[in-house]
């Protein structure tokens, strides 16, 4: 995938100069919202940039500590930065009316809000298939398999877990649990021989007995996103360099995850507001590791990959109105494209 993404990027960053530079300038004078303007150790310069960001994600939870990274990363690159949450398309409207410019969230909350997608925020989304029973693909024949339901997010992924098994659906036996929350719980029991399970929940059941994580949503359907970060067409256009710099914060903020187990645990606890101890965050991280949520490979903006979660989501009959528009009209690229570029060239500098 790395070098999918990688193909043709200096010859984009030509292209697209008006996103930023694949070197750092002599010289900075701070933000300008057309280029984007870098310090003489390679960060961007953001002095005199002010921008809100949101994360439609209800509470404070160590799962959404790559969002508040990108934020401090922006601030210690000179931005006026802040992270505002909120539970469902609340962000989104917030955006819309001018009180955030950026929000993170789901791709049909965005899209139906009228919202582009320029960036990453979780890669993949961060399901685990578990059992206490098997450890391997190859053993699913016969056994009971709990989905939460026919539109979620764990369909898509028994499917591939299938086809890389060499099965199909009647070779096994697919439980319908109404919700995720319910799949843990009858996996707890011993009702079902598999589950599909978020990152956190295989912590619960670790406490009723050992469980082995036999695939992630990372290998079997690598295209299924969980969220991007998103902006109004206008914004984007008004400022691609906040775009780009938000992107590299990113970068930055992914591989913290991948690389710091120790920093990023600290920032959960700071971001949580000491909600989580040291331990839980330490165990948080683990079993979000085992999901790959955040590859730092510049994957996931892929056109490809983007038009697959657009077309899943409106197969499960999630997008609606305005958010029924062909991808050309609301996929941004260019400041993720520029963003990639420099990471490749600079990657010493954003991941300081």
């Amino acid at each position: 995938m790395k070098s999918t993404v990688l193909v043709g990027l200096a010859a984009a960053v030509m292209l697209l100069s008006a996103c930023g530079s694949s070197n750092p300038p002599a010289s900075s004078s701070g933000y300008n919202a057309s280029t984007l303007n870098f310090k003489s150790d390679g960060t961007p310069d953001l002095a005199g940039l002010t921008i809100h960001i949101g994360n439609a994600a209800g509470d404070a939870t160590i799962g959404d500590t790559v969002v508040y990274i990108v934020v401090q990363e922006l601030k210690k690159w000179g931005a006026n930065a802040d992270l505002q949450l909120g539970a469902g398309n609340t962000t989104q409207l917030a955006v819309v009316s001018g009180q955030l410019q950026v929000t993170a969230g789901p791709l049909p909350t965005a899209l139906n809000a009228g919202l582009d997608v320029f960036g990453d925020n979780q890669v993949h989304v961060d399901y685990l298939m578990v059992s206490n029973k098997l450890t391997d693909l190859s053993q699913l024949k016969g056994h009971t398999v709990a989905i939460a339901t026919t539109v979620s997010p764990d369909n898509y992924l028994l499917d591939g877990a299938l086809a890389k098994a060499g099965l199909t659906r009647s070779d096994i036996k697919v439980q319908l649990t109404g919700s995720n929350g319910n799949s843990v719980n009858q996996m707890a029991q011993g009702k079902v021989d598999v589950a599909f399970v978020h990152a956190d929940a295989l912590l619960t059941l670790q406490k009723t007995g050992t469980f082995n994580v036999i695939a992630n949503g990372a290998s079997l359907e690598p295209w299924d996103a969980d969220s991007y970060m998103t902006a109004t067409s206008e914004w984007l256009k008004a400022n691609p360099a906040a775009a780009e710099a938000i992107d590299l914060a990113w970068l930055h903020a992914s591989w913290v995850f991948d690389n710091d187990k120790s920093q990023w645990v600290q920032d959960a606890i700071q971001y949580t507001k000491n909600a989580v101890t040291q331990d839980q965050a330490s165990a948080g991280y683990d079993a979000l590791a085992k999901a790959q949520p955040w590859p730092n490979d510049g994957t996931g903006m892929e056109t490809a990959a983007l038009q697959k979660n657009f077309d899943a989501a409106k197969q499960a009959g999630q997008i609606k109105g305005q958010g029924d528009r062909p991808l050309s009209q609301w996929a941004v690229t260019a400041p993720w494209t520029s963003a990639v570029a420099y990471y490749q060239k600079h990657a010493q500098a954003i991941q300081a």
